[in-house]
Formats: structure tokens, C-alpha cells, sequence
């Protein structure tokens, strides 16, 4: 399956890459240029005397080429398959070329070698197993038990003194409370809490204080729940234990039962935490009709694994983390990509949103955001903050929110169907479906 340009676009790790991808996407670059049932592949030539091979697994899809760039997929990469997007008769189908056969080989290799690890992996003495990690696991938990006290000391004293007060110190009290937080094991506490003061203090938002108060009962919340684990259901165990920083391996999650089903790609973000880029793919299907959250971590110019492009769907089987409320899941197989022809879902309503939310919340209290499709929307033309629902209610778009005047311009004062995250409070667009198509609005793709 070949993707459309805007979703050639998406898979770009920034947004110089797809402009110079898109500056590629010219005949006169390109020769040498072939395709099979597999892969695309073709010559580009660069500064040096030797072109660079470039070929594309459209199973994936996947990119691979032999320029020097640490970026994934590379200019050559995009500008490649957006070529064939625009001009398909320029790739005729031929024999793979060895150097195209032998990645795909090596790919699928790579692909038997990890099963194959799993399956030795499960077949481990599980006693022995098990009494390693819960040795680790013992440590571990006396840190961030000693880490949790120490921090529900310091949200009491702050509670005490108030925001007000503790604006005049600065961002410091924050960073300390923070790096104590990391030095319990508990880093996604850390950065919470670097944010949280980096609000107070750099944001400029008019509503930073209740942002900031909001946040803290969140984390005061969750120091209690540490304190009460033992009786806490086992799901929402794993849900404390998450947010505390506790991982289950990539390994672990596909031994698990997977759900098999067609899942749609509605919605995607990429964005920074720290010295990471983190990439969120919302995905949608399964015999329920449930939501399902893929996320990606990457270094640097590191590109991420797998690639998957809103309006697209697949068929294949997910397997998910456990929690209370499962949203989180690993892809264990993926096969049959193609062109997203129709919302199998309806979209919802905002009453429909705010009951669905509500369960959600009484089963996971720490959810941050919550995925949704809302039919109906229409930008407000004098208020760029806020959506209008189709009986005139009010719905804030989300702070972080970029992109008002692309929901405008798709609008034309029509409604919209909008997928995206809900945090109780705003509604953050990441896609729309629009004239049968959808179309991202998170980034600098649209």
C-alpha cells in the first residue's frame, strides 16, 4: 500500500526533514527508480560521486538508506516514497536489486530472531525468575517508599504556605523536590514536578495557579495510593506503579493474550519529554470498539521503530498493559495496511464524552487524558480558544492547542469531527475527519 503525501509527511522525524523530503520528491533526482510487491527502491544522487540507495518496506513501512544522516527516515527516504505517491509509472515493477532482497532478509531475520526470543525466554525456570525480580523489586520500593514520604512532607508544608507564597523562592524548591524524586527511582514524578513549577513560574498562562493546584492534588493523590497499595485492586496497582516509573518489558507485554481485529489510525502526537521524543499514536477497532495507545520513545535523531500514519488501518492483534483502564497497548502482529475509507466508529456527543469519562475516572482516578471522537464541533470565529457543540455548548481547546486557525480554514463554519485527548477540562485536537478524509492537525503537518 502506498500512503498519501500527508501521511509521508507525518512519518518525517521534523519538520526540516519534510521539507527537504518534499524538495526530493522530483524525477530529475531519482534513477535507477523499481518497485515490487514488498518495496520501492531507487538511486539518489547526493554531493558525493556515489549515489545513495534508497528503499522503502512498504510493509511497514520502513526506510532504509545509505547517506550519512542519523535522522529516520532521512530526506531520501521521504522524498522517495513521496515520489512514488505523486508519480506511481515512474517505478516499474521489476526483480528486488540484492541490496534491496538482502534488508528485507535481514528484516524478517530480525523479526524470527526476537519470536524465537520470547519463546526461549518463556521457557526459563519461572520460580528462579520470579525470585530475581522480586529481590529488585524489594529494593526498589523501600527508595521510592522513603522518596513518597519525603514528598508528601513537602506537599503538606506547600499546601500550608499556599502558591501564593512559594512564588518568591523561584523555580529551585521545585527542581529539589524533583531531583530527590529521581533519586527515588520515581522519575516520572520528577518531571511532573519540574513542570508543574515551570508553570507557576514561565507559562504566562492567565489559569496557571488551578493548573498547578490540580496537578499537585493529582500527585498527592498518588502518594496515598503508594501508601495503600496492598489494597488497592491489582489492576490499579500496575496503574500506581506506572506512573511511578515501573516498566513492563516489550518482551513481557506480547506473551500476553492479545485482542485480534481491524484498527484504525485516527490521531497522532510527537513531542518532547526531556531528553526523549516521545510519539502517541491513537488507535481505534477490535471486536469492542475500543481505544488503544501505542507510544514510541526515541533519542536524539533517532527514529522510531515502527511507523504507522493517521488514515491509515490494519489488521492485527494488540496486546495490552495491564490497568484499570486499559489504553495502553504493544502491536504484536500487523499486516493488511491500508487506506482509511470510513469512521467505523460514530463519533459522540459532549454528553456522551463527559458519562464516559466520568466511568473511566472512578475505575482510574490518575487518567491524564482520555481519547475521543466528537462529531458536530465548529471553531468559534471571534473566540479561537473555544469549539461550539451542535447545541451551542462550549468546549475549551486545550492550551497547548497551535493549530485554531486550521480548524477554521477546514471548518469554513461547518461542522467538524474531531479526534483527539479530553483532560476533563479542554479538548486537545490532534485529527480531523474531513471530506472523507482524515487529516492531522498536531505539529506542523496538516
Amino acid at each position: 500500500m502506498t500512503l498519501a503525501a500527508n501521511q509521508i509527511l507525518a512519518l518525517a522525524p521534523d519538520p526540516a526533514s519534510a521539507k527537504a523530503g518534499s524538495q526530493l520528491s522530483a524525477a530529475h533526482y531519482w534513477s535507477n527508480l523499481g518497485q515490487s510487491d514488498a518495496a520501492l527502491w531507487g538511486e539518489c544522487q547526493g554531493s558525493g560521486k556515489t549515489p545513495y540507495k534508497t528503499q522503502v518496506d512498504l510493509n511497514g513501512p520502513a526506510f532504509k538508506c545509505t547517506c550519512p544522516s542519523r535522522k529516520f527516515p532521512c530526506k531520501h527516504g521521504l522524498g522517495l516514497y513521496l515520489l512514488k505517491a505523486a508519480e506511481p509509472a515512474l517505478f516499474k515493477d521489476s526483480a528486488e536489486p540484492q541490496w534491496v532482497s538482502d534488508w528485507l532478509g535481514s528484516r524478517q531475520a530480525r523479526q524470527e530472531k526476537k519470536a524465537d526470543t520470547a519463546a526461549a525466554t518463556s521457557t526459563q525456570d519461572p520460580a528462579l525468575a520470579a525470585a530475581q525480580t522480586r529481590k529488585r523489586e524489594e529494593k526498589r520500593e523501600d527508595k521510592v517508599d522513603a522518596g513518597m514520604r519525603e514528598l508528601q512532607t513537602w506537599l503538606h508544608d506547600l499546601a500550608r504556605e499556599g502558591l501564593a507564597s512559594v512564588r518568591s523562592r523561584g523555580q529551585g524548591p521545585w527542581d529539589a523536590i524533583a531531583a530527590r524524586m529521581a533519586d527515588a527511582q520515581a522519575a516520572p514524578l520528577a518531571r511532573r514536578l519540574r513542570r508543574a513549577g515551570g508553570l507557576l513560574y514561565q507559562s504566562g498562562l492567565r489559569n496557571a495557579d488551578s493548573l498547578v493546584a490540580n496537578e499537585l492534588a493529582s500527585i498527592y493523590l498518588l502518594t496515598q495510593a503508594w501508601q495503600r497499595l496492598d489494597s488497592l485492586p491489582s489492576a490499579l496497582q500496575a496503574d500506581v506503579r506506572a506512573l511511578l516509573g515501573w516498566t513492563v518489558s516489550q518482551d513481557d507485554m506480547l506473551r500476553q493474550p492479545g485482542i485480534d481485529g481491524c484498527w484504525q489510525v485516527l490521531a497522532q502526537a510527537t513531542f518532547d519529554d526531556e531528553r526523549l521524543r516521545v510519539r502517541a499514536t491513537w488507535l481505534h477497532g477490535g471486536p469492542d470498539a475500543r481505544w488503544a495507545l501505542l507510544l514510541q520513545y526515541a533519542a536524539g535523531a533517532q527514529g522510531f521503530e515502527l511507523q504507522l500514519a493517521p488514515g491509515t488501518a490494519f489488521d492485527g492483534e494488540l496486546c495490552f498493559y495491564p490497568s484499570a483502564y486499559p489504553l495502553r497497548a504493544q502491536i504484536r502482529r500487523q499486516e493488511n495496511m491500508r487506506q482509511l475509507a470510513s469512521l467505523a466508529a460514530p463519533p459522540c456527543g459532549l454528553d456522551t464524552l463527559l458519562d464516559t469519562h466520568a466511568d473511566a475516572l472512578a475505575v482510574q482516578p490518575f487518567l491524564e487524558r482520555h481519547p475521543v471522537l466528537l462529531g458536530g464541533l465548529v471553531p468559534d470565529a471571534a473566540d479561537h480558544g473555544i469549539l461550539r457543540g451542535p447545541d451551542g455548548r462550549v468546549i475549551a481547546l486545550h492550551p497547548d492547542f497551535r493549530h485554531p486557525w486550521h480548524l477554521l480554514a477546514l471548518s469554513g463554519g461547518q461542522p467538524l469531527t474531531v479526534c483527539g485527548e479530553w483532560d476533563g477540562r479542554s479538548l486537545l485536537p490532534l485529527s480531523v475527519w474531513h471530506d472523507g478524509r482524515l487529516l492531522s492537525v498536531d505539529g506542523d503537518f496538516v
